[in-house]
């Protein structure tokens, strides 16, 4: 799967991840759009931890 990941210096890149494993009462998502949200802007400013997956706004189906 690809993923938005914000490193340090405002640089963000889209990488392959593996597909998650999934477990009991969990689904997972076929994202098809997904925001990047003020939350995940500021975050490239107060947040020291980086690398960071960014995007928590997301529109999809559920594939499994």
């Amino acid at each position: 799967m690809r993923v938005a990941v914000y490193y340090r210096g405002g640089e963000i890149r889209v990488e392959e991840r593996p597909k998650p494993e999934i477990g009991p009462g969990e689904f997972l998502m076929k994202v098809m759009a997904c925001g990047i949200c003020g939350t995940d802007v500021l975050q490239w400013y107060r947040d020291p931890q980086a690398p960071r997956v960014l995007g928590h706004e997301a529109v999809g189906v559920v594939e499994e």
